[in-house]
């Protein structure tokens, strides 16, 4: 979010904000939108502040601004992504993070991991994995050791308890299954597959009515008021 007011409350008459933000994605681009609306592109992948338009909405000078930061490559510089910034849509839902341990079956023919999944059908399909590459259970060449899960003798402990993860692109609503396989250097399944069900549920919409209820001019703060999503 970026309100830029002057001491009035008023947004300045030059009908601009200056945006500037942090960001993690270098050699990436990043695309500044204004109340859903593609603004700006910078200039090159380090700059991290912008000067974009800040038109006046139906609720006047006294408007709050929208300002969403995305980073793109090189290619998608001046591709307009407005339609997918909603955060909303019923037939979207978020991705799924699957993490899992090592378990007692790690051995030295311990090679990869595979993610299986059902795709919203009940049933997960073992033909085919859903990561494009198998997990290397030895990233590095080193196995990773994990940690206890529970005070003296309980839980797992040392390689059985190493760590991994895997996560899915977003996903449609719904039931889904998921699998992770073991397997081994000669592409041998070393153990049963260890399935998880889960319930993914739509993105929420964003709170609504979101405004400047109120400004304090010598003190220079705005207290801010809006409605709760509908959906939580």
């Amino acid at each position: 979010m970026a309100i830029d007011l002057g001491g009035d409350g008023a947004l300045p008459t030059s009908g601009a904000v200056e945006v500037t933000w942090d960001s993690t994605q270098e050699g990436r681009w990043h695309q500044v939108y204004v109340n859903g609306c593609l603004a700006g592109v910078t200039a090159k992948p380090t700059d991290r502040r912008l000067v974009v338009p800040a038109p006046v909405g139906r609720a006047g000078t006294r408007e709050v601004i929208l300002v969403e930061v995305v980073a793109v490559e090189s290619a998608d510089r001046w591709t307009d992504f407005a339609g997918e910034l909603s955060g909303f849509g019923e037939g979207t839902g978020a991705e799924v993070r699957l993490t899992w341990q090592a378990g007692e079956y790690l051995d030295p023919n311990l090679a990869t991991f595979d993610v299986f999944g059902d795709g919203h059908s009940g049933t997960v399909d073992y033909d085919t994995p859903l990561n494009e590459f198998p997990i290397p259970a030895q990233p590095g060449g080193q196995t990773p050791w994990g940690y206890g899960c529970g005070g003296y003798g309980v839980g797992a402990y040392g390689q059985s308890a190493a760590p991994y993860e895997w996560a899915t692109d977003p996903l449609e609503p719904g039931t889904w299954r998921f699998a992770v396989v073991a397997v081994d250097a000669a592409g041998n399944r070393l153990a049963t597959a260890a399935e998880v069900e889960i319930d993914v549920a739509p993105l929420p919409r964003p709170p609504g009515n979101f405004r400047v209820s109120d400004y304090d001019t010598q003190g220079r703060t705005a207290t801010l008021s809006w409605e709760k999503s509908p959906d939580l």
